[in-house]
């Protein structure tokens, strides 16, 4: 299908090239002391569509760029006025500031019920601050349904193939924001043209546009996202080399060498003595916790009757 075609296709979902009607909802959309979500599969544009955010917003607002936990390496890709800090820890002392943080679900132990303190400060950071934040996640669900009321806004670029979310939970608002913005993606045809169909990644029409879920002015719908002024390829790849820690008490859980599912009490989070988890068990179990490990996504489940837990991996 050639570019004309696809235009005309898009045109009449209401998605056509209108950078003006675009760019006045995505100003209606990211407003001051608003945290926001970016959601999607790999290679779906999510770094591109926050620098592009970073750049238009921060430049609006008057705020400060920031980008959280970028390599030193690749920070010479970056306008020299962006701020770079290591940690998120630091965003709590920088004020008048529009932070991005890529790979939040590395960078912030978002899915760890023991810190949901602090992640709850911290997603409350912009309405003290004077900050708009971007948070960028590739497995929605390591956000769970406990953060949601904390978003301001959700961006969804592509989500992945796997639909795991959409599981046990169907009928839940995240779990319906993830099928709708799969079905609108859907209907966006390949080109067949741009070197993203050649390399069998997201189709050109897909990466430049995000499903946009805005609660605060009622509006959900499609928008084309344009490319930052400083934007290349590489900032998409600069955590290809990273070296992730692995999680502490738990790996030798993830191993499926002993045979049988082996669990652990709630209260004897130091697994000092292990229990053998039966078939019973496996039904009765409710899931508690989501963990990412390279590359791979596990989730902490639980017997409500006998309260051991155990992991059991997703993907």
């Amino acid at each position: 299908m050639d570019a004309d075609k696809v235009n005309e296709f898009l045109e009449r979902l209401g998605m056509g090239d209108k950078a003006d009607q675009s760019g006045t909802v995505w100003d209606n959309v990211i407003l001051r002391e608003s945290t926001f979500l970016i959601m999607g599969d790999k290679r779906t544009g999510k770094s591109a569509l926050a620098y592009w955010l970073l750049e238009r917003y921060s430049h609006k607002y008057d705020l400060l760029p920031a980008v959280v936990g970028l390599p030193r390496d690749k920070q010479y890709l970056l306008p020299k006025n962006f701020v770079i800090k290591e940690h998120p820890d630091e965003c709590a002392t920088l004020e008048n500031a529009m932070i991005f943080i890529d790979e939040a679900g590395l960078q912030l132990p978002i899915e760890d019920t023991k810190a949901r303190e602090y992640v709850v400060n911290f997603l409350s950071l912009p309405g003290h601050r004077n900050q708009i934040l971007l948070l960028a996640f590739h497995f929605p669900k390591l956000v769970l349904s406990r953060y949601l009321p904390f978003f301001d806004g959700f961006m969804v670029k592509r989500p992945p193939y796997l639909l795991e979310f959409a599981g046990k939970r169907q009928n839940d608002v995240f779990t319906q924001m993830m099928i709708k913005a799969e079905e609108r993606f859907g209907e966006i045809p390949r080109c067949g043209k741009c070197r993203y169909c050649a390399e069998g990644a997201s189709c050109e029409q897909v990466r430049m546009r995000t499903y946009v879920v805005a609660p605060r002015i009622r509006w959900q719908g499609m928008l084309e996202n344009p490319l930052s002024s400083f934007w290349q390829d590489e900032l998409s790849k600069v955590w290809a080399g990273t070296e992730i820690d692995k999680p502490t008490g738990q790996v030798e859980m993830f191993s499926a060498a002993h045979g049988t599912t082996r669990g652990w009490l709630a209260d004897d989070p130091e697994k000092r003595t292990i229990y053998p988890v039966t078939p019973e068990m496996e039904r009765r179990a409710r899931e508690v916790e989501q963990h990412q490990y390279q590359n791979s996504c596990y989730v902490t489940m639980e017997d409500p009757i006998t309260r051991i837990h155990w992991i059991k991996q997703v993907y």
